[in-house]
């Protein structure tokens, strides 16, 4: 008498569940799932004209038909070459960006090749005592799926900024309390330019120098008296020094310096552009309105702004007294 095959439930659903998911997807879902960069870079792409979104659809749905139909051999093999597609665009992401919705579909495709490969080790006929061998791909999937997770955790460490303007501003500037460069930029820019100010630490004491920046301008201190009157500050005795506020305020300004490292700079003040500056453009307006005008100074504007006094990006180094380079 005939018997009626297999179906391995589990593997049915999460297939359906992970082809609904791709359908939602690739309409175009109000959701959003996605915190980088990568998510924009790959949500249109396409293969041959078709969404890659689709191509998870249809590999989902297949799967989810061997699964129904108890086909261990051939649903193993299946989602082994998935699974190797998908490692391929792992690779692709680890090199550009990653895309977190694109991960939990990667992490899919894991989960039903290791289930389909686990059915089909119970189904053949091994000896007791013998155990199943590691996968290869597997292996490999994983490290290249690794490699995408930290580079979504490195995107997302945040800068701070001890200034209320962070997301207006178009001029970001880091810098050290003990920097003398840092000290004459603060004076030029502040209150000339939307610029925000991220502190980092090149010494302990900058940690408390920056910590009494932030309750002299809580008072309503300006960015360049909240400077000038934190110069004196000395180290706080040890147990304030790790106390929950301080270890926060430690943790923002590592993160700041950690931002001007991935930059591949390891200078302040480091200067990062957030579209084109205010000040440059109504110096073009300026321009354009007058003609056979000496040009302004590098430290002003034709409208009363101040411009940056240093180059952009990089405008050297210095760590308390000693000159900058």
């Amino acid at each position: 008498m005939h018997q009626p095959h297999e179906v391995f439930p589990g593997l049915l659903i999460l297939s359906v569940l992970a082809a609904a998911f791709c359908v939602w997807s690739a309409a175009g879902n109000e959701v959003n799932l996605c915190v980088t960069a990568g998510c924009t870079l790959f949500q249109d792409a396409t293969l041959m004209g078709i969404s890659f979104w689709w191509f998870g659809v249809a590999a989902f749905a297949t799967l989810a038909l061997l699964a129904l139909l108890g086909a261990a051999r051939l649903g193993t093999a299946f989602a082994a070459l998935t699974l190797l597609a998908d490692t391929g665009l792992l690779l692709l992401m680890a090199v550009t960006a990653p895309c977190i919705s694109c991960l939990l579909v990667a992490i899919l495709f894991a989960l039903l090749y290791a289930g389909f490969r686990q059915v089909l080790y119970r189904k053949r006929a091994v000896k007791p005592g013998v155990t199943q061998g590691r996968s290869l791909l597997l292996i490999v999937w994983g490290l290249v799926f690794v490699i995408n997770a930290w580079a979504v955790l490195r995107t997302q460490v945040g800068v701070w900024a001890i200034t209320d303007n962070a997301q207006e501003a178009t001029v970001r500037m880091f810098f050290s309390p003990s920097c003398p460069s840092c000290k004459e930029g603060i004076s030029l820019l502040s209150g000339h330019v939307d610029v925000a100010f991220f502190p980092v630490a090149e010494s302990d004491l900058d940690v408390y120098k920056t910590e009494h920046m932030l309750r002299s301008l809580g008072q309503g201190t300006s960015m360049v008296e909240a400077l000038e009157l934190a110069q004196s500050v000395e180290k706080s005795p040890i147990l304030e020094a790790f106390s929950p506020d301080m270890l926060l305020l430690r943790l923002r300004m590592l993160c700041n310096k950690a931002h001007i490292f991935l930059s591949d700079s390891q200078r302040i003040p480091f200067f990062e552009y957030q579209g084109l500056p205010s000040m440059l453009r109504n110096k073009d307006k300026n321009r354009q309105s007058r003609k056979n005008v000496i040009a302004p100074s590098p430290s002003s504007s034709d409208n009363g702004n101040v411009a940056l006094p240093l180059e952009p990006q990089i405008a050297g180094q210095c760590s308390g007294t000693a000159p900058c380079p």
